[in-house]
């Protein structure tokens, strides 16, 4: 048998590719506009996650699929299309489309802070959990944004130990309305805050709520209940509804300050050290006016529980090229919102810049079809003859 033919054959016989996933939109080894090389392909539940390496500038990405509707709405894709690229939160790319259906382009990351709690607990996790403090920082530096969905399986590490907060799906920008925050639309019940839970108007202090239960969990193996959570959804919201309706929770914050002073009914497991103690009865204080006011103040707060420097994290500007793509993206995503002025707008700063053929020709086709639907069309006729 000759090297070659070697090559094909493992122990256990001739090499075949995996078996495609029923209903995912792409195959390994299939190549998305002429880029993205799919490596892995998982479902969630609430989308496909393609894992791909980026044929043109190497490294590795993940694109969401929704499994069905849109993953996020075209207001939250907006809203994640303009935040400022940050070491500490995921970056939303584009949208690229993958047989016929859109697909979200994100940061990779190889694991989450899931699969470090699941290593055992201890306060080893602490830099990583300012990092999350920063992360969530940026998510509101120039509009309040509030993620809504803060928990271990959002907080992506990638290969070099950085923490990465994502998944945007809830996340909404903060607005008053007749003097009243918009309420939450879900979220996952272990980790929401009692207003979250109440479906009642909430800020990012409901992000601090979640943030002061991932931290005991980051440091005890355990949540903050003195029950087991139902595995049903439904049955676990019920549970934690009566739970703050009764006086569980103010004895639960008065066993955290106090630390080491009263037995424990409240909580699982003492916190590691009084100074965590007591910043977990902070965070989980079951009205939001009496938490900390923002991720900036807790992320000192933190700091000076552990006794370590707050995480010093700057805006990570993005390579020319994947800035234009991001133009691009967000331009038709206001297209779609009817801010066709906005778009449009957006379309002439790109155009006004050096582009690789294939995005220059995307780009003037969006800025016609802009110009046509806003009644522009001497601009638009233009526009298209332009070469």
């Amino acid at each position: 048998m000759d090297a070659d033919s070697r090559t094909d054959l493992t122990a256990a016989g001739p090499y075949e590719p995996p078996p495609p996933l029923a209903g995912a939109p792409a195959a390994i080894g299939e190549v998305l506009s002429d880029r993205w090389s799919v490596a892995e392909i998982r479902r969630g539940g609430q989308a496909w996650v393609l894992i791909v390496d980026d044929l043109e500038r190497g490294g590795r990405r993940a694109i969401k699929v929704p499994l069905s509707g849109a993953l996020v709405g075209d207001d939250e894709l907006e809203m994640l299309l303009r935040l400022e690229p940050h070491q500490h939160t995921v970056t939303t790319f584009g949208v690229v489309e993958v047989r016929g259906r859109p697909g979200i382009v994100f940061d990779y990351a190889p694991s989450t802070l899931t699969d470090l709690i699941g290593l055992g607990p201890g306060l080893s996790l602490t830099g990583l959990l300012q990092q999350v403090c920063a992360g969530m920082a940026h998510l509101s530096h120039v509009v309040e944004v509030a993620h809504l969905d803060l928990k271990p399986s959002n907080v992506l590490v990638d290969e070099n130990g950085q923490a990465k907060v994502a998944d945007f799906g809830l996340a909404q920008r903060v607005r008053i309305q007749d003097g009243r925050f918009a309420g939450a639309r879900g979220g996952t019940w272990a980790y929401a805050a009692p207003e979250v839970l109440r479906r009642e108007p909430c800020d990012t202090r409901a992000d601090i709520f979640s943030f002061g239960v991932l931290l005991y969990e980051a440091c005890t193996g355990r949540l903050p209940y003195p029950f087991a959570l139902a595995s049903d959804p439904a049955a676990q919201r019920e549970q934690l509804l009566d739970y703050y309706a009764s006086s569980g929770p103010g004895e639960r914050q008065s066993e955290l300050y106090y630390w080491g002073q009263s037995k424990l009914t409240q909580v699982p497991v003492t916190p590691p050290g009084e100074g965590i103690s007591v910043l977990l009865s902070s965070c989980l204080q079951q009205h939001l006016s009496e938490r900390p006011q923002s991720f900036t103040m807790l992320a000192e707060m933190l700091a000076r529980a552990v006794r370590r420097s707050p995480v010093e994290a700057l805006a990570t500007p993005l390579p020319q090229i994947d800035q234009q793509r991001r133009s691009l993206s967000l331009a038709q995503v206001l297209m779609r919102l009817g801010r066709l002025d906005e778009a449009i707008n957006e379309l002439n700063r790109l155009l006004s810049t050096p582009l690789p053929a294939a995005l220059f020709e995307a780009a003037r086709q969006a800025a016609v079809q802009a110009l046509t639907t806003a009644g522009r069309h001497a601009e638009a006729t233009e526009l298209a003859d332009w070469r």
